[in-house]
């Protein structure tokens, strides 16, 4: 379960800004005098102000030499939190600490590969655990185990881990201390975009907690098919650019048909798909405008990246969108027609 993207209530706007971008030099995404968002690795989170002051446990995930750097930071800044014993450098099955953001939010920093592997040049990872307090730990996991799968095994009345490897909800009962403190855990709202089997939406009845699962395009998209059709003077380009660029499958193709070749191209299969036509005569074609848009909501931003640096390697570099919104976490990228692309980091609407 890859935890996507997480909405949070701060009480204190501009300390948890300056906190969270230059202590944790977390990127800055967007600003107003109501909320701020930044990227954590793969993960947004959106900070909106509240008159309340809620209280969260976070835990962010890093690589060795960036956990040493903004572990430093921390000591400087007087917000480690220790143990029972009185350390504030801790290992679980890597490098770990506990500290605490303006707001008084009970935060971790933890030591891990990503996607198992060591990866030099990360910063950030992404955030793989979020605390969600209840009044019955059992009941909120058979309320999960309809949208999300669970592979965590231990659990008690009081606790328990619900997710996998990618990421984790930390189900605690409400009142229980939130390790290393004394500090009781409280029930404060939360919205969390995840990846899950299938597309669904829980608004739960009992908590001020919204979760909504996006299913990545692995299988078949449960809905009649649709087409859209394109007409070029290049297929060739094309191919290149979908295919070897984007990575999308070709679902059929077509040659020599009464005058026309073509392929098709599975979003992400032949129930949703594009179609590039090409005519033994060049066609006359119609110039695109900067908001002729193909929009793809790529919820895991370095497998954004990594499109961005294959498109690259084609000599397809990133050009500015009409709209402001589009550079908001996306990147635009026109194809050989002109037809502009965006690969939006975002879980979508």
């Amino acid at each position: 379960m890859k935890i996507y993207q997480l909405n949070l209530k701060c009480h204190d706007l501009d300390r948890m800004k300056d906190f969270y971008t230059n202590v944790l030099e977390m990127e800055l995404l967007t600003e107003t005098e109501s909320y701020f968002t930044i990227m954590a690795g793969s993960t947004k989170l959106f900070f909106e102000k509240d008159a309340s002051i809620p209280f969260y446990h976070v835990c962010f995930r890093t690589n060795a030499g960036y956990f040493d750097h903004i572990y430093q930071k921390l000591g400087a800044e007087s917000v480690l939190l220790p143990n029972e014993s009185g350390e504030y450098s801790m290992f679980w099955k890597g490098k770990q600490a506990y500290f605490m953001d303006p707001d008084g939010n009970i935060l971790e920093i933890l030591e891990r590969p990503l996607d198992g592997v060591k990866k030099e040049g990360l910063r950030w990872h992404d955030v793989g655990e979020i605390g969600i307090p209840v009044r019955n730990v059992a009941a909120m996991e058979q309320d999960l185990e309809q949208f999300l799968y669970n592979q965590q095994m231990d659990s008690s009345e009081t606790f328990a881990f619900y997710g996998d490897r990618e990421g984790v909800f930390v189900l605690v009962k409400e009142g229980r201390n939130w390790y290393p403190t004394e500090r009781a855990a409280v029930i404060s709202p939360i919205k969390i975009f995840a990846s899950g089997p299938r597309d669904a939406r829980l608004h739960h009845q009992e908590y001020p907690y919204e979760v909504i699962v996006r299913k990545e395009w692995e299988g078949s998209v449960p809905a009649v098919q649709f087409r859209i059709a394109r007409p070029t003077n290049q297929l060739d380009k094309l191919i290149a650019f979908y295919e070897k660029g984007l990575g999308l499958k070709r679902v059929g193709e077509f040659w020599h048909h009464e005058g026309y070749d073509g392929i098709m191209i599975g979003l992400p299969d032949s129930q949703y798909h594009l179609e590039f036509t090409q005519s033994k005569e060049k066609m006359e074609l119609p110039q695109p405008t900067k908001e002729h848009l193909l929009v793809f909501y790529v919820a895991d931003r370095f497998e954004r990246d990594k499109i961005t640096e294959r498109l690259a390697a084609f000599g397809y570099l990133e050009t500015e969108p009409e709209n402001p919104y589009w550079g908001r976490g996306g990147v635009t990228i026109e194809d050989p027609d002109g037809w502009p692309v965006v690969l939006m980091n975002t879980a979508g609407i």
